[in-house]
């Protein structure tokens, strides 16, 4: 009789049946269950913990992401880092959900800078759900749509985040106009942009500033994953030359290079002005009569 190995026994208790890893969520709320599995299970199969004991046990085997909704019962602030003692070895990234006002979690910087956690999502902000989807993608990608999710919010019309964050977060490789209506159910092409010029947005723009953003996202990880002050730079693949001409007037080197120098927050700067463009002379050109 073959022997199993322990790392077998405990892959078959967690992983799902179509073998995706799933998401670990402790929450003492039955709403935010609802909301939480309603946002992720489109991306990841959802695991609930009872307990703190249940979370600690329970992220020693392989999961994509932890998710701690810090709301009562769940406000100690020493939490995140038992549970980074309990694992020790690297463990799945680890995000915080919690109002601005709970006390326990009002230094989430520090949280976050101290390595407790990789992100403090507010619960009384907007954008929860796109978020937390987003940290719930693959490890490969969760860091850059979370960086670009947050940056499309930032710098686009409150009425255009849902079509940005439909966009962002299938993260397609052939992402264009026509792509993004075919996956549609029930609109085509031309219905997409007659939805999106009651917001005076062309289409073709749109997924220009998802195109765009999501390179400028990937420096941004890179940045923040530099080893001894070293950015890597992003391929110069072709068609992100023209993109980046295109949308913000720099080539990825030059991206790359303001990061180096400069700090993430000049690329957030530039990135921001460079949709911020891209909308008012779209919305000049509606305004003016031409068609959208």
């Amino acid at each position: 009789m073959r022997v199993i190995p322990m790392f077998e026994l405990l892959e078959r208790t967690t992983l799902s049946p179509d073998g995706r890893l799933p998401v670990l969520i402790l929450c003492g709320h039955v709403a935010m269950k609802v909301r939480l599995r309603a946002a992720i299970e489109p991306f990841s199969p959802v695991d609930f913990a009872s307990s703190e004991s249940d979370l600690l046990a329970r992220a020693l085997r392989p999961i994509r992401l932890i998710v701690i909704h810090g709301a009562p019962p769940f406000t100690d602030a020493r939490l995140p880092a038992r549970l980074r003692a309990a694992v020790r070895a690297p463990c799945a990234p680890i995000v915080l959900l919690a109002t601005s006002r709970e006390p326990a979690w009002t230094h989430g910087q520090q949280l976050i800078a101290s390595g407790q956690v990789d992100d403090v999502i507010r619960t009384d902000a907007a954008h929860l759900d796109a978020l937390i989807a987003a940290w719930s993608l693959q490890s490969d990608r969760c860091r850059r749509m979370v960086e670009a999710l947050r940056l499309a919010h930032e710098s686009t019309p409150g009425p255009l985040h849902p079509f940005l964050e439909e966009l962002l977060l299938n993260d397609a490789a052939d992402l264009s106009v026509t792509a993004w209506a075919a996956a549609k159910p029930d609109i085509s092409r031309f219905a997409l942009r007659r939805e999106l010029a009651r917001e005076g947005v062309n289409p073709t723009v749109l997924v220009d500033v998802a195109r765009m953003l999501t390179v400028v996202a990937r420096v941004l990880v890179r940045c923040r994953e530099r080893l001894k002050g070293h950015v890597t730079a992003i391929p110069e693949v072709r068609s992100a030359r023209r993109l980046l001409a295109r949308t913000m007037g720099m080539s990825p080197s030059d991206v790359t290079r303001l990061a180096h120098q400069h700090g993430p927050d000049a690329v957030r700067d530039r990135a921001r002005r460079a949709v911020g463009e891209m909308l008012r002379v779209n919305g000049d050109r509606k305004r003016a009569g031409g068609r959208c």
